[in-house]
């Protein structure tokens, strides 16, 4: 009775939390969505768009512009740049005044009129726009390249205009305020892009962040680390805070402390959030046939060209993740240099804290006028309402839910009481999917037998063979890494040899597992 008391409580508790009001802003009046009327179904989109969002039909701008991916600068500053300031303008969606700005070609001081009052924060990008402006200096000097993405470029509209020669500095960058809020760059557009290898794929990434605003996100994070040195270091910190971010939050982890990409097929549930890094075409666990990602799910792939071919479902990492069901993917169409990408740890941390995916992504990204382009609905908050507000659902999702509950109220006692109070709920309600996210915390801490007994534990009261092969090869793998080879490759063959796991997809994770 007590322990169904303790649930309740929480169960309110994260209610509350879930219902807490946020800042009333009004992101759709602020938001004009772009679309290419020469390529199929642009147009389509951009309403279905703006019909979701409630945007406003005046606030949809169709732009003739050539169906490739790459265009040239030449072509960017007569059929985007240009067309969009004077729009704005003639509009009265931006108001200028004049200003002393730095002439970059010069130094010296002149007088510009710049935006001084702005009614247009972001602008939405729809499949059909070119996402590549070509490089036109030859051999320029390292960082100093011309060329760009139109997003990254797209930017700085309003803004003083900067030397073409490499990236100019974010000023948004871990600025902890909402960006509609934001007085320091009146002129600065958070620049999303709804595109992706098909308009159906487009369709459903809309449509999986109105779900997931209104449900709640919710799922496992998953970490693959790639143990860089040196000068890769940074992005590994990266990582490990963001593993450390998710843990204090609530939201389960499962993080590969390896350096080869998590294996083919390996099973990973309700993937709600995916960060790896460094291999230049989808591969790996989360580019197998089997994999789907949750609705709303956040995925970025670190590579240098992560983001060369949004259109191609097989090629480089955002188009296939995007594919895969992921609503957002991150990437860059050319050479970023690392420190110049997305900070993976202030990006989950803005996320967490509620702001939407174009104020996260770009708060997380130091520079603009560079290479990096954000795929999803730039005005999705996937924690809206708080994270861990699937409370009136059965199954997986009260589970997340609760897991989240019980992580939140024992943010200050302690791993060791937090454990504590999981496997409790866990027993008493006969959860054992709640018994498997505190062995993924356990072997997070390096604890693998405390993490080996959870999953043993969680194996015996599995119903579902899915879930009970997951449980097995989770022990397997904690046996190997514990240098205990021969006892995984008696549990890997008493999988393999039982019929009832014949169809399971994680069954080629584990021959390959048994053949290590």
């Amino acid at each position: 009775m007590i322990r169904r008391l303790l649930a309740f409580g929480l169960i309110l508790s994260a209610k509350a939390w879930a219902q807490e009001p946020q800042a009333s802003l009004d992101l759709p009046g602020e938001t004009v969505v772009v679309f290419n009327p020469d390529y199929a179904e642009s147009r389509e989109l951009a309403e279905y768009y703006a019909e979701k969002r409630h945007i406003p039909k005046d606030r949809l701008i169709g732009l003739p512009l050539p169906i490739e991916d790459s265009i040239s600068r030449e072509q960017y500053d007569k059929l985007i740049r240009k067309p969009l300031f004077e729009t704005f303008v003639r509009r009265g969606w931006w108001k200028l005044a004049q200003a002393e700005v730095t002439d970059p070609e010069t130094s010296k001081q002149k007088q510009a009129m710049l935006v001084g009052e702005s009614g247009v924060r972001v602008v939405c990008l729809m499949r059909g726009v070119p996402f590549q402006i070509r490089r036109e200096q030859e051999k320029p000097i390292t960082s100093k390249e011309d060329e760009a993405s139109v997003d990254s470029e797209l930017c700085t509209l309003g803004m003083p205009r900067a030397a073409l020669a490499g990236a100019m500095r974010n000023p948004y960058f871990d600025q902890a305020v909402r960006f509609q809020i934001y007085q320091g760059a009146p002129g600065m557009l958070l620049v999303g892009r709804l595109d992706a290898p098909d308009a159906t794929t487009v369709r459903r990434m809309i449509d999986d962040a109105l779900q997931a605003e209104k449900e709640g996100l919710r799922g496992r994070a998953v970490i693959d680390l790639a143990l860089k040195t040196g000068a890769y270091q940074e992005g590994e910190d990266w990582l490990t805070r963001s593993a450390i971010l998710f843990r204090e939050h609530g939201v389960p982890v499962y993080i590969d402390k390896e350096e080869p990409l998590i294996a083919d097929h390996w099973p990973l549930p309700d993937t709600a959030f995916y960060y790896g890094w460094y291999t230049a075409t989808v591969s790996g666990a989360v580019g197998s046939p089997s994999f789907k990602f949750m609705p709303g799910a956040i995925a970025c792939h670190l590579h240098s060209f992560s983001a060369a071919a949004i259109r191609s479902p097989d090629r480089h990492w955002v188009g296939p993740l995007l594919k895969q069901g992921a609503a957002v993917a991150l990437g860059n169409v050319f050479e970023p240099y690392l420190s110049l990408t997305v900070h993976f740890d202030v990006l989950n941390r803005r996320l967490l804290e509620g702001y939407t995916v174009g104020e996260a992504a770009w708060n997380a990204t130091p520079v603009l006028s560079w290479m990096n382009v954000v795929c999803g609905d730039p005005l999705y908050r996937p924690y809206a309402r708080g994270p861990g507000t699937s409370l009136g659902e059965d199954g997986r999702g009260r589970d997340y839910a609760l897991y989240q509950g019980i992580a939140m109220k024992h943010q200050d006692q302690g791993s060791l009481a937090l454990k504590r109070a999981l496997t409790d709920l866990a027993e008493s309600r006969e959860k054992p999917h709640i018994l498997e996210l505190t062995a993924l915390l356990s072997a997070s801490e390096g604890k693998l037998t405390e993490a080996i007994d959870l999953l043993e534990h969680a194996e015996s009261l599995y119903k579902v063979n899915t879930d009970q092969a997951r449980a097995m090869l989770y022990v397997a793998e904690l046996y190997r890494k514990e240098g205990q080879p021969e006892r995984a490759k008696k549990l890997l063959q008493r999988l393999m040899d039982d019929n009832a796991f014949a169809n399971v997809p994680g069954i080629l994770a584990a021959k390959a597992l048994l053949e290590k």
